[in-house]
Parts: structure tokens; sequence; C-alpha cells
């Protein structure tokens, strides 16, 4: 009987395990990986520092280094032209990603970590791919640049302890983000759009970019919260960025460490963007649209586009977070990334445009992701934020304004024309708020234009590529940042006789264990003699 029993128990947990996958299966995604660098912290036994050393530390240099850090170190190499933030002056303590006060040097481990890891968000790769010696002894050459090293041989070191993150931790650290007015240059929400930040940008075009606090991933010198109350302490040498060691005390720093941390989120990234099936007649027409919020984001990394003339080398979006949902007759999409300010003139203005093939791809060819080519035209969908009469030379795109729309083909980079005005079955709205543009552009799945628009189909994988232009950096035409291809596919209608089947195996289910259990309450079991 107890055998019997527990068959019973397995037959009931074959029908819920089967239950669950049947419903279930449809909701795996499909994953992607987008991998950050990761600040090391553990540094091996060090390499004498002898004259050996250093000569042999030249020659790694002269292999590895000059062509961004130029052949004196002067940070004036023949890439640097080309790159933003530029590569580190080795003749100045420029030095940002230290354990050592604001001001000193960094210690020969700090350069080694640095030189292991490389700085997210510039062009500093991680050269894990050479030696250890030979990241020593790189290491001492570069010193010989700066006479600095030479005279503060041993600077302080700020201790990096642990201290657990708490509610009551986050919400002291908020309030002493206010207090110190961090946010004068972080924003609010963190994003880098505080008014001194907008104001070296846009009134005295100096170079400095606040961090965005909310991405993780760029932070210089790693995102634990370890690195943040490390960064905190000691401050980028000249930058805006100073230390707070004598401001805050010890407990302080931790408590805004702890505050940032929250703030920070990694990326969420797939391949493949999930448009979600609704049941509501009108697809939203407003960013703020409470449905919005029942879709989950994903959110794709963009680079500077560098393939043909005009390139943009220092781009400011470096990411969009992408929301999709659709009916039976419409598609619509949610675009937002973060923009530091929303200034802009005529020619050069705050831009955001979604690409598609004109025809779903048979096959894994697609046309070039760049603007297409002359064997595969892709499908714009081009959004412009509002420009009127009267803005003078820069202004900000009003935040009630719903800029303007159009779509467009194209052919390659020469090759691009604006449809017709019958063609014309795009609408959009953008809204700026806190630092984050969000732009909602939506159309009908079929058109009558089957040449040149893109025809969404239920169950089929759909390249999509972004493209956005940041009009305070100059963005306009080929200067964009730009994303390689990625999909979206429409998810597909639950069947209704899924449910049918859920429940007939709930009531066989029930059905077996009532039976079961009024077999047991009628012949209970009888126990064996010994027991």
């Amino acid at each position: 009987m107890i055998k019997a029993f527990k068959r019973v128990l397995v037959s009931i947990g074959l029908i819920v395990v089967t239950t669950c996958v049947f419903v279930g299966r449809s909701e795996v995604p499909a994953q992607a990986s987008h991998l950050f660098r990761t600040y090391k912290h553990e540094v091996p036994q060090k390499l004498s520092e002898t004259p050996d050393a250093v000569a042999e530390g030249k020659k790694v240099y002269e292999k590895r280094c000059w062509y961004c850090h130029g052949i004196e170190g002067g940070g004036d190499g023949p890439a640097s032209k080309t790159m933003f933030p530029k590569p580190r002056n080795f003749t100045r303590n420029e030095y940002k990603v230290r354990s050592t006060t604001f001001g000193s040097v960094p210690t020969d481990e700090d350069l080694f970590r640095i030189i292991t890891s490389g700085i997210e968000g510039t062009a500093m790769p991680f050269w894990s791919t050479i030696t250890e010696t030979e990241r020593w002894q790189v290491i001492y050459y570069v010193k010989t640049f700066n006479e600095q090293f030479k005279k503060d041989s041993a600077p302080k070191v700020v201790s990096v302890g642990a201290v657990a993150s708490t509610p009551d931790s986050i919400k002291r650290g908020q309030e002493l983000f206010k207090e110190t007015k961090c946010f004068e240059c972080h924003g609010e929400d963190g994003r880098g759009n505080g008014p001194l930040t907008v104001a070296l940008q846009t009134e005295w075009n100096m170079p400095y970019r606040a961090r965005d606090l909310s991405k993780a991933w760029n932070f210089k010198g790693g995102n634990t919260v370890e690195d943040i109350y490390r960064t905190i302490s000691t401050g980028f040498n000249e930058t805006p960025m100073g230390s707070y060691l004598e401001k805050l005390s010890d407990e302080d720093r931790w408590h805004v460490a702890h505050f940032v941390k929250s703030l920070s989120k990694d990326m969420a990234s797939d391949v493949v963007v999930k448009v979600k099936l609704v049941e509501s007649d009108q697809l939203p027409s407003e960013p703020s649209d409470e449905i919005w919020g029942t879709v989950a984001p994903v959110e794709l990394p963009l680079g500077g586009q560098i393939l043909t003339s005009p390139r943009l080398w220092t781009p400011a979006i470096d990411a969009v977070m992408v929301r999709a949902v659709y009916n039976k007759d419409e598609i619509a999409f949610l675009v937002e990334w973060d923009d530091s300010t929303n200034k802009q003139e005529e020619i050069f203005r705050d831009s955001m445009s979604l690409q598609f093939p004109t025809k779903i791809p048979e096959s894994l060819k697609k046309p070039y992701f760049a603007m297409g080519d002359s064997s595969g035209a892709v499908n714009l969908w081009s959004w412009k934020a509002y420009w009127g009469e009267g803005f003078g030379l820069a202004a900000e795109a009003p935040e009630t304004e719903s800029g303007t729309v159009i779509e467009l083909n194209a052919k390659g980079f020469k090759s691009v024309a604006p449809q017709p005005p019958e063609s014309q079955n795009v609408i959009g709205k953008g809204i700026y708020q806190n630092g984050r543009w969000k732009v909602v552009m939506k159309r009908p799945l079929k058109t009558d234009d089957a040449k040149g628009d893109i025809q969404f189909e239920i169950g089929k994988l759909i390249p999509v590529a972004f493209a956005v232009w940041d009009g305070s950096n100059n963005d306009v035409a080929g200067q964009k940042s730009v994303s390689s291809w990625y999909y979206i596919s429409l998810e597909k209608p639950v069947p209704k006789t899924v449910f049918v089947y859920v429940l007939i195996a709930i009531v066989m289910g029930a059905s077996i264990e009532m039976w079961f259990v009024a077999r047991l309450r009628r012949f209970p079991p009888k126990l064996e003699e010994g027991q």
C-alpha cells in the first residue's frame, strides 16, 4: 500500500511538471551576455624595480602603449585624436583610479590593477594578455615620465574596510548626497545631468562629464560598494571630482557609497526584444502610459559610428532601453536613453531612429547594419526633438513638445530618401524628464507599402538596429551612436485550448488524490509484524 502511495505521488508530480512546462515553455528568453570588465583587486608579488626592469619596460611601452599615450608619455599618441576621454598624460599627475589621497601619485599596485583591468568607458583595454613580469616592467618605465614618483615614493594609502548596507544607511547617504551638493554635477537622480555639468558642457565648452551613477558598467575603477567608497575618499586628480576624505567622516562616506550603489544597475540586455501582446484596442501614444510598466525592458549598448565619414569618436550616448507591445492592428516601441542636457541647435538636434530591413530575411543574411547597402534596403523610423523659430543659436527642447517623426528608406549612407507623404504611417512622441529622453513610436503591423515598409509577422525574428544623436555633443548625420543588429519577436497568442488542458490536468490530479485518500480511509494499510 505504501508503494502504491509513492506511485500516485510520482504520477501527480509528473502531471504538475508537464503542465508547468506546457504553459511556461514560451517564456524562456534568448539570452545575450555583454561582458564588462571587473576591477581586479588582487596583485601578485612585485618585481624588483631595477634599471634592467625599467629598460625592459621601455621595450614593452614602445611595443604596446606609445600609439595612444605618446612616445614621451604625453597622452598625445597618433590614436589619441580619435579618443574620448583622452589617453592618460603620464607626465602629469592625472591618475584617476588610486588608493592614495587626492593629489598624490598612485602606488605601484594601483598601476598594476589598472593595467590588468583596464578602465571601463574608455579606450584603455585590459592587458592581462601580457605577462605579469612585463606589466611590472612597463609600470616602472611609465613612472620615469613623472618626477613626482621619486618625490612621493611612499604616498598615503586610504584604507577601505567593509560596512554593510542597510535601508537607514542608504537613506542617510541620500541626505548627504544633497547636503554636500553632489546633485549639482550628478543630478537629482544621479544621471550626470546636474546644472554644473550642463554648464561645463554647453556654456564653457569644457570636456568634463559627471558620471551617470545609474550605469554601473561605466564606473571607473570598479562598481562594488568598496570601489565607490574608495573613489569618494580619494577623488579623481585634475577633475571636478574632489576628495571627501576630510569633508565627510568615514561612516558618512560609507553612507554615500551605499546610496550611490542603490542608484546603479547592471545592463539587462538580450539579443531579442520580446514584443508583448496586449488586449487593448488602442496602443499607448504617451511615454508615461501605465502599460509600459508591465513590459520587461531590454537595454542595448551603443557605440560611436566610425565606419564612414563623418565619424563620431566621442559618443555621449552609450545605451538605449527598449520596450515594445502590439495588438491585432499596431505595434509600438518605447525607447529611452540618458542625456545630460536636451540643449541643441537647429542642425545639431537630439534624435533617434529605429532601423529594420524592408523585408524579413529568409536566411542569416541581412542588410548592412549601418544604413543598409545596395543589395539590402532598410526602413527607418526617425524621430527628432522639436525645433521652433526664435529659439536662438541653442535652446532646450520643450518637454511638452512631441517632436517630429518621418519614415525613410536607405541603401547606404549616400542613398537615403524620405518616403512619400502617402506612405508616412509612423507616429511618435518624445518627452525629456530628469536627464532622460523617452520616445514612443508606433505603426500598423501591415501597410500598403510592401516594398518600402517592414511588415511585422508573429513568431518571426525581425532584425532591428538603433541610432541616437545628442545635439549638445554636435551629433549630426553619420556622427551618431549606433547599435548592431538585434532582433524583435512578437510573442505568440496563447491558444484557449491551453487553459482547457491545464484545467483537465488539475482536475485529473485532484481526482486521483481524492480517490487515493478515500481509499486509504476505507482500507487503512496493515502494519507488518514488528512495526
